[in-house]
């Protein structure tokens, strides 16, 4: 049972009005009216004042919300775990396709030394690269979502586990220089990629 139901079926077995709890824990009955809807949250102060009034814990008050967040954490570890694969997947399918036409498919083109198979190639690898960084755009905002920086935080994320922030990751201290080396950094990997690749092109000649 979540908040919003815990509250209504407490206040009911004690016959109390909404007006009524309201009043004992100084706060509207709108206010009370808009917990009980699930349109807002109590905060710490109203929660223990609740339990008090009710003789329940707050760990009761809270349990099937608590619940509820778990199972999102755990559906949300499992599709980022997905999609982290299935983007590593689609990133060597293009490669492969990319490589393995330009040395099956010589036919001469009107670009300079880029023979059918090569153009062939690149288009494959594009159309495999572009799910690829869409679905690497999702597993950023999922973790933006749960406010994950670091490998560690990460990693206990997957696990199911909690682990505890880290205030001194260059991400929360300078996120516009972070930003900047993530740029810097993926600019190089691709370069030494495009690199590899020609040199690995020209091999096959």
């Amino acid at each position: 049972m979540e908040l919003p139901e815990q509250l209504k079926a407490n206040r009911e077995r004690l016959g109390l009005s909404q007006e009524d709890v309201a009043h004992e824990i100084y706060v509207s009955r709108q206010t009370m009216s808009s917990w009980e809807n699930g349109k807002t949250y109590p905060d710490v102060q109203s929660l223990l004042l609740l339990s008090q009034l009710f003789g329940v814990s707050i760990d009761e008050l809270v349990k099937g919300d608590v619940i509820s967040m778990k199972n999102m954490i755990s559906k949300d570890a499992v599709t980022m775990e997905r999609m982290s694969i299935g983007s590593a997947a689609l990133i060597l399918m293009g490669v492969a396709c990319m490589v393995g036409l330009h040395a099956v498919w010589q036919d001469p083109t009107p670009v300079p030394y880029m023979t059918t198979g090569s153009l062939a190639g690149i288009a494959a690898m594009v159309v495999c690269w572009i799910p690829s960084l869409m679905l690497s755009s999702k597993i950023e905002r999922i973790k933006k979502s749960h406010n994950l920086v670091t490998y560690r935080e990460i990693s206990a994320f997957m696990d199911g586990e909690e682990a505890p922030e880290d205030s001194n990751a260059l991400s929360r201290r300078k996120p516009v220089l972070y930003s900047a080396v993530q740029i810097a950094c993926g600019a190089g990997a691709g370069l030494i990629v495009a690199f590899a690749l020609t040199l690995l092109v020209n091999a096959l000649r």
